[in-house]
């Protein structure tokens, strides 16, 4: 049995993992993150280094390893292999990632829009018996992803689901429904920089700052939600990205905007949850994409 290495890289950070052909999760690298380094290259060299480093670990040969899928923010040409102009990781601009990592580490190489992936993996790990199922990610920017009978749902140039870069009344739809819109809030009301995680924190402590922070973050989601489930009518919503963790602070105030906006929730009681696994479903997907790109 081969084994097939997936890549995750998001707005701030990078993750490496190693899977077997059936998908079995055997080594994950330490989260990195981005900022540490000063320019394009050196994120790369480092990123190909935590490929290495992980295939050293585990005693494997090159010849052992079945192909490397990369996960990330899109949008992307993905049939190319290029990261096109991405908002949420503007220093790999029109970067042909596929055919750079081939040359490198001479292992086939596939590039799909982190989301996507995610929403894949979320299907074949939770939500095999759901026909529609719908993947969010939260984190630097807002991510969808649409899977469809267990295919991936990806329009006639592969660049479909790009939600969070539609226009709405504040502006792009992401401003809104990311970690930058946590932290802004938090510096108009506090007057100075603070960590979503301690926003999280004081929540739950009931500071009300925090609580109105969250429960305007709930109703902004909310809104997209229910453009989203009017649209495509899914049965399932998974939420992963970094600000999933906070889940229970922002879902009273987003199920009663999604409620308020979506009469298809309301009869058909759509399952919100955030995901177990998060970028752990994004590699899965990762795999299965080059599985199914292989085979």
């Amino acid at each position: 049995m081969k084994n097939i290495i997936a890549i995750d890289i998001g707005g701030t950070t990078f993750k490496t993992g190693l899977f077997n052909e059936s998908l079995k999760l055997i080594d994950i690298s330490e989260k990195n993150k981005i900022r540490y380094y000063n320019d394009k290259e050196e994120i790369i060299s480092a990123i190909i280094k935590q490929v290495k480093q992980i295939i050293s670990k585990n005693n494997l040969s090159y010849s052992n390893i079945l192909g490397l899928g990369i996960a990330s923010p899109g949008p992307l040409d993905s049939k190319k292999g290029i990261i096109l102009n991405t908002p949420n990781l503007k220093i790999f601009k029109n970067y042909n990632i596929v055919s750079d990592f081939k040359k490198r580490l001479k292992i086939k190489t596939y590039l799909e829009n982190d989301a996507n992936l995610y929403s894949l993996g979320e299907w074949h790990t939770h939500y095999r018996k759901n026909n529609i199922v719908i993947g969010v990610t939260i984190g630097t920017g807002l991510g969808f992803g649409l899977v469809i009978n267990g295919e991936l749902f990806l329009g006639s140039n592969g660049m479909a689901m790009e939600y969070g870069l539609s226009p709405f009344k504040w502006g792009v739809c992401e401003e809104n429904v990311s970690i930058r819109y946590i932290r802004r809030r938090a510096k108009e009301l506090y007057g100075k920089e603070i960590s979503p995680v301690i926003i999280e924190k004081n929540f739950f402590n009931n500071d009300k700052k925090s609580i109105k922070i969250y429960n305007e973050f709930g109703e902004n989601l909310g809104i997209v939600l229910s453009h989203v489930i009017n649209m495509i009518n899914p049965s399932v919503i998974s939420i992963g990205g970094g600000l999933s963790n906070a889940f229970k602070c922002f879902e009273k105030s987003m199920h009663k905007t999604i409620k308020k906006y979506a009469l298809s929730n309301s009869i058909n009681d759509i399952v919100i949850k955030p995901s177990k696994l998060k970028e752990i479903s994004t590699m899965i997907g990762a795999c299965i994409y080059v599985k199914n790109k292989i085979n």
